[in-house]
């Protein structure tokens, strides 16, 4: 195998985060189902419900049968997903739309980066994890920087709101796009695991609780990134607060796409320039400064900055805490592990959206207060000390 597997994996990442839809969702759900963010978030409560369940089977399916078939299985069920969305205009049917996405979503989970993993070791450059996975993550945040812009175009010219579904139509073809690449990646070669679909997924949650050291990396990952995660949802209402139309929305979330991508590139850089652990903790407080302050300035001006540093703190954090965790997981198991470690992220979102989305129908600034004061507790919580990120540390 050459370095091509790596550099095939960017194509389709970029291809699999071709969301057209992504800076539109909201004025979806509000101006053309025609419902609140209660209805809304407890879609994606159901959608996040889904998630939780099929996360360990699907990661032990991409152990045993092969991580790039069970990626390109995934994209081809979300964009199903998608082509509901664009085509129905029944919002129960939507419930339906989820439950496959839900599925897709969970066979890329965990079998995403397991393949790219273990490319690297047959490669032997697992050492340089790290810089390939932040790679990784820019070329899949450059797909959204290309689909966001032009989804948001699409969905705010001419005849409003009845051109919003179309994104969700682009984004299908795109996923479809993206399981063709996968496909057409090489399965490294790795030893695979003899037992069952059960026992496996049971040893996988039980190396998350056991081993001290992995368990600090996890907690820290799951608990940010399950609350920072809602920034991709709240800009869209606070942008518009702040005097932003639909159309211009992509373009918001096309710039902190870019920049997150460009913290990406720049990944050696930002560990010299901080050290990893300062690195880690300033991307878990600045996000809680910032949402709690989102809940009192609507300023323009302060909106746009705040929500690039938000998404920039959270896309910086994965491919670092992500490189540590993988260090950590036996190969014949790693995709199982990272299923698991999805698994309790899915989890506090499925708790958090009805919460969230109960408080956004009383007042948007509610919400926000809300995230914030979640992030400085949980960032708090889960400090990540020196003995954790030396080298070989272990329970």
């Amino acid at each position: 195998m050459t370095l091509n597997n790596i550099h095939k994996s960017y194509l389709a990442g970029l291809a699999k985060n071709l969301h057209f839809f992504g800076a539109i969702t909201i004025p979806f759900f509000i101006d053309w189902l025609k419902v609140d963010y209660t209805k809304a978030f407890i879609l994606q409560a159901w959608f996040v419900f889904w998630l939780f369940v099929l996360e360990i089977p699907t990661g032990v399916i991409a152990d045993k049968f092969g991580r790039a078939i069970s990626v390109a299985l995934g994209c081809l069920l979300f964009g199903v997903d998608m082509l509901f969305f664009g085509l129905a205009t029944n919002y129960y049917l939507l419930f339906v739309a989820e439950f496959l996405g839900a599925a897709g979503m969970t066979l890329m989970s965990g079998a995403e980066q397991a393949l790219l993993y273990d490319s690297l070791i047959e490669l032997q450059l697992e050492a340089k994890a790290r810089l390939y996975l932040a790679r990784y993550d820019a070329a899949s945040t450059l797909g959204m920087l290309i689909a966001f812009p032009a989804g948001s175009l699409i969905a705010g010219s001419g005849n409003y709101p009845a051109r919003l579904p179309i994104p969700f139509l682009m984004t299908a073809v795109a996923a479809f796009t993206a399981a063709g690449a996968f496909f057409w990646m090489s399965e490294p070669q790795r030893t695979k695991p003899q037992d069952g679909f059960i026992r496996m997924g049971v040893r996988g949650l039980q190396t998350l609780f056991w081993h001290k050291d992995l368990r600090a990396f996890v907690f820290n990952a799951v608990t940010i990134s399950a609350v920072t995660f809602f920034g991709f949802w709240f800009y869209q209402p606070a942008a518009q607060r702040a005097g932003l139309d639909v159309k211009q929305l992509g373009f918001l979330g096309a710039g902190f796409n870019l920049f997150s991508t460009v913290l990406l590139a720049n990944m050696k850089m930002l560990e010299g320039t901080f050290g990893i652990r300062r690195l880690l903790s300033f991307t878990a407080i600045i996000p809680a400064v910032l949402f709690l302050a989102l809940g009192i300035v609507h300023k323009l001006g302060f909106v746009i900055p705040a929500f690039f540093l938000i998404v920039g703190c959270k896309l910086v954090r994965m491919p670092i805490l992500s490189a540590f965790i993988n260090q950590r997981i036996e190969s014949e198991n790693r995709a199982t592990v990272i299923s698991s470690v999805s698994l309790l992220e899915r989890f506090l979102t499925f708790l958090l959206y009805p919460v969230i989305g109960f408080l956004a129908d009383v007042s948007i600034d509610y919400a926000l207060f809300l995230l914030g004061i979640l992030c400085a507790a949980f960032a708090i919580a889960t400090t990540l000390r020196d003995v954790h990120l030396a080298p070989g540390s272990h329970a």
